[in-house]
């Protein structure tokens, strides 16, 4: 099979290799379609802080079951899938208190184990997710950034009034925005230095958009809303420190930072103001499976209209204009696309 290998930072190649065997448990899929994550991006630089090289990518897929390992049942070959990527041990008292997700021994499809940027990959059985009729490839491709938000939002503990403040208008602060919109929240504002991006959150619901690159975000609260401090809830999806001290300086009291955003080096935080106004700092990781079914019946249902976050389309042969391609449009892309077999 091919597969696309990350071996060095910048240096990704299209290379053969056997296909996998599922074993019990597990089952082969024919994977249709990828998307590259912001992770991705990461550790094609070289600068993930867990993501080792060579790794083969891709952790946001779907694929049709191609083969079943021994004992697995309630699954037939054909059908449509996805996979929640999260691989964890089942034993340590974050799993076994649901939080699997920050596993202690968390290893996820793609980043720390062979990834969706393939011909065929084999994940658990009990990973699977079935992608209903009348969802395209990419739309299913989408569940699994969309589900970041969706959990990002639920940790946040949103209500209709809440005004949220969203730090970045990417994949993940546009998911965090379609998740927002989608637990009633309308009171929004986003940031970015990107026009178009800003102009694709006012399509998808933000009430406000700011060019942080030519507005102080702080002018922008004191002329909106009539005072600095104007935010319940500030979700951080860049990960770098301005927007962080950003965060801090517009929330107001007992307001909580929810931090999505990955970031690759440590960076100063205010704590003075963390505890004088008694903000909470909240960390955000993956998701978990009701997230995951959450994000798929929104894609579904209609009420997140992700397609729209699509900025490339490339098949897997060309690979390596795809990531030259992200390089060269970091400030514009927001997802794109690998088709692994012909549309």
């Amino acid at each position: 099979m091919l597969r696309a290998n990350l071996i060095a930072p910048t240096r990704v190649v299209l290379e053969e290799a056997p296909e996998p065997t599922p074993g019990p448990g597990e089952v082969r899929l024919r994977i249709e379609t990828c998307g590259v994550c912001g992770s991705d991006i990461h550790a094609y630089y070289g600068e993930h802080p867990f993501i080792d090289l060579p790794v083969q990518p891709g952790h946001e897929f779907v694929g049709e079951i191609d083969a079943l390992g021994p004992g697995v049942a309630g699954w037939s070959v054909g059908q449509r899938v996805t996979a929640e990527p999260s691989l964890v041990c089942g034993e340590c008292a974050q799993c076994r208190a649901g939080r699997y997700n920050i596993c202690e021994r968390l290893r996820v499809i793609g980043c720390q184990s062979d990834g969706a940027l393939a011909e065929y990959l084999v994940v658990p059985a009990a990973k699977l997710v079935e992608i209903p009729d009348g969802m395209t490839n990419e739309q299913g491709a989408m569940i699994e950034p969309l589900a970041v938000g969706v959990h990002a939002m639920r940790l946040a503990a949103l209500t209709p009034a809440t005004r949220l403040l969203i730090l970045g208008a990417g994949t993940i602060g546009l998911t965090a925005l379609l998740a927002a919109r989608a637990q009633g929240v309308t009171d929004i504002t986003i940031t970015d230095t990107v026009p178009a991006k800003l102009d694709l959150a006012r399509e998808l619901g933000a009430k406000h958009a700011v060019n942080v690159g030519a507005t102080d975000l702080a002018d922008f609260c004191r002329a909106t809303f009539g005072a600095e401090r104007a935010f319940d809830v500030a979700a951080e999806c860049v990960g770098v420190e301005a927007t962080v001290r950003d965060a801090i300086n517009t929330l107001k009291k007992g307001g909580a930072l929810v931090i999505v955003g990955v970031f690759g080096h440590e960076v100063k935080v205010n704590l003075g103001l963390v505890q004088d106004r008694e903000l909470r700092l909240i960390g955000s990781l993956m998701y978990t499976m009701d997230d995951f079914l959450t994000a798929r019946n929104l894609i579904a249902s209609g009420r997140a209209p992700v397609t729209k976050l699509i900025t490339g389309r490339y098949p897997l042969g060309q690979i390596g204009a795809a990531m030259q391609f992200i390089d060269q449009q970091r400030a514009h892309n927001i997802k794109t696309m690998i088709h692994i077999r012909p549309q």
